[in-house]
């Protein structure tokens, strides 16, 4: 069987962590011996068997002189779980074929070496469609920040609520459910305070097939107004709440948002809004690796207006809202010349239920090595 063919499968069984998984990346194992497959195996989610491991303990019988296919450098370190490249050793494995190399630090090579050193064959096939299918591990690894998806729901004339401010429901059921899928994938969704203040909104992925990552909510409030109240901090204690705020809005008010476990994080103003750089880089710090931004126009538009979207999926529904309704990305957003509009390049389009999907990727993003497959 050809190396393409086996690798492949591997990212086919990558993919069945995509809801599971986050912080961790997307990895697909598969053993070959004497032209057979003799195991299969992906991670699931963090702190279960890693892809190699799952493989092996699939197989059920020695591994002696087999090979293995494994979409990304597996792990020469214990975190909560023993290493990989051990297992790998322990088996009698005799030939790995890695789809690409592993950004973090720890490994970038160094198991790969590991591997050699013990006397394997390792083969690297820098397989672009790997670092595309883990393109927020890839982009956290290599920037220290997570990868910023934006989100939006929208009429046929890009707003995202009526005149009166009613929001609910711009998109059909489908496509909501595949918002919980989106939450689930980047593992953290950050929201600004009209949200909280107009929609009270839980922001954790619901309804899916199986349990998800925790997700951790964000919002945006720079004059605290997000109330102890809300459902966010009333749930802050089973899924972790962020509020980035101004430091001179930390004026006593943040007590009882605390009290509910809420974390309340002091933030420079950059313009007229919170500083989002910042945002990221402390956000990058904690380990979130994606985020899905589902705020609002204002929201959108800081994003849009810093560069600092990597990604945006856009649910069109068939409807109107007419010109008073609420745009999908505004704020001080707004270039003065057409040539100087942010430009996107469409990576794919379906239909959800009703309603119609795009996903975009900025176009200075390099040769569009982080799009999915």
């Amino acid at each position: 069987m050809a190396h393409e063919c086996l690798m492949g499968r591997a990212r086919d069984l990558a993919e069945r962590g995509r809801y599971t998984v986050a912080p961790n990346p997307l990895v697909g194992s598969v053993v070959v011996r004497s032209g057979s497959v003799i195991g299969e195996g992906w991670h699931t989610r963090a702190g279960d068997d890693h892809a190699e491991v799952a493989a092996l303990k699939a197989n059920g019988t020695t591994a002696d002189g087999a090979t293995m296919y494994v979409t990304l450098e597996p792990c020469n370190h214990y975190g909560r779980t023993p290493p990989c490249t051990d297992a790998i050793l322990q088996a009698g494995i005799t030939k790995v074929v890695v789809g690409y190399l592993d950004p973090n630090p720890r490994m970038r090579g160094r198991s790969v070496g590991i591997l050699r050193e013990a006397g394997l064959t390792v083969e690297v096939m820098e397989d672009s469609l790997v670092r595309r299918q883990n393109e927020q591990y890839m982009h956290h690894m290599l920037t220290g920040r997570p990868f910023v998806h934006l989100k939006l729901a929208a009429s046929l004339d890009g707003k995202i609520a009526t005149r009166t401010g009613d929001s609910k429901w711009v998109t059909g059921e489908e496509a909501r459910r595949r918002a919980h899928l989106l939450r689930a994938e980047a593992g953290a969704v950050l929201v600004g305070a009209g949200t909280v203040r107009a929609d009270d909104p839980l922001l954790t992925a619901r309804g899916l097939d199986s349990a998800p990552p925790t997700i951790t909510r964000v919002v945006l409030d720079p004059s605290l107004k997000t109330s102890a109240d809300s459902q966010l901090a009333r749930t802050a204690n089973e899924s972790p709440v962020l509020i980035f705020a101004d430091e001179a809005s930390l004026d006593g008010r943040e007590r009882g948002l605390i009290e509910r476990r809420v974390e309340v994080i002091s933030t420079p103003m950059k313009g007229t809004g919170l500083d989002l750089d910042f945002v990221l880089d402390e956000l990058g710090g904690r380990g979130i690796r994606g985020l899905l931004v589902e705020g609002g126009g204002d929201t959108a538009g800081g994003f849009a207006s810093a560069g600092l979207i990597d990604r945006a999926t856009i649910f069109y529904a068939p409807k109107l809202l007419g010109p008073e309704g609420v745009p999908m990305v505004g704020g001080s957003f707004g270039p003065m010349h057409v040539a100087d509009a942010p430009r996107f390049s469409i990576s794919n389009a379906e239909q959800v239920g009703e309603d119609v999907v795009v996903t975009l990727y900025p176009e200075s993003q390099e040769e569009n090595v982080h799009r999915p497959s």
